[in-house]
């Protein structure tokens, strides 16, 4: 299934998204969008599996203790 929906875009967004189709990497504007989505999608996995694993870890012993500050250490937006 299928739901279309509208948006407002600015003109660097919408420039951006001319951009990838411009060089080849989306089919159509709405192909664009769905790469985006995909990303966003694949980000939100990460950031999942990555808490899984630092919760594992915290609860097994503790082999490397100079890591252990590296479970609490900011990590970038992905934007």
């Amino acid at each position: 299934m299928t739901t279309q929906i509208a948006i407002r875009l600015g003109d660097r967004e919408l420039a951006a998204l001319d951009r990838e189709v411009a060089e080849g990497r989306a089919a159509s504007r709405a192909d664009a969008v769905r790469h985006g989505i995909a990303h966003l999608e694949r980000a939100q996995r990460y950031r999942g599996e990555e808490q899984t694993l630092i919760d594992l870890a915290r609860t097994v012993d503790v082999i490397y203790p100079d890591f252990e500050a590296l479970y609490d250490l900011p990590h970038p937006k992905l934007d």
